[in-house]
């Protein structure tokens, strides 16, 4: 019987509790350059090592190589669930902030699952984002 085991993702950089504070997207200006999504997280996101939990300062987490068919927001709220753009969800992360509670990887996917607190109401948001480029974090150090 053949067997392969695969091993568990441990990242050494946690978004959970992190708030996304602003979502910029570039668009493809040429076949060279991707599509790219770039989440601001001014309170910074959570750098994990041997036991050892530590908040960054201001960062950033950049996707590209985006491919904005296959990837989509839905805002859901009691028992809807509505697609918005990331257009839309840029301006509301603007406003109100993004807290990222579920993050998930897998082949040239990341998932996020959020709560957006936007003025009376709590939602939900499935942010799903097909990429083909790997996913960069860069972050200011605490000072």
């Amino acid at each position: 019987m053949n067997k392969y085991i695969k091993p568990n993702l441990v990242l050494p950089i946690s978004l959970h509790d992190a708030v996304i504070t602003s979502i910029e997207l570039t668009d493809a200006n040429s076949k060279i350059i991707d599509d790219a999504i770039s989440l601001k997280f001014s309170g910074g996101f959570y750098l994990v090592a041997d036991n050892k939990v530590e908040v960054t300062g201001e960062a950033t987490l950049t996707l590209t190589g985006i491919d904005f068919d296959f990837s989509s927001v839905y805002y859901c709220k009691d028992n809807e669930r509505h697609e918005v753009t990331f257009d839309n969800l840029a301006k509301d992360v603007c406003k109100y902030g993004l807290e990222v509670i579920d993050e998930t990887y897998g082949y040239n996917q990341s998932k996020f699952g959020c709560f957006l607190y936007k003025e009376d109401s709590c939602y939900w948001v499935e942010m799903d984002i097909y990429h083909f480029n790997e996913a960069i974090y860069e972050w200011e150090n605490r000072i």
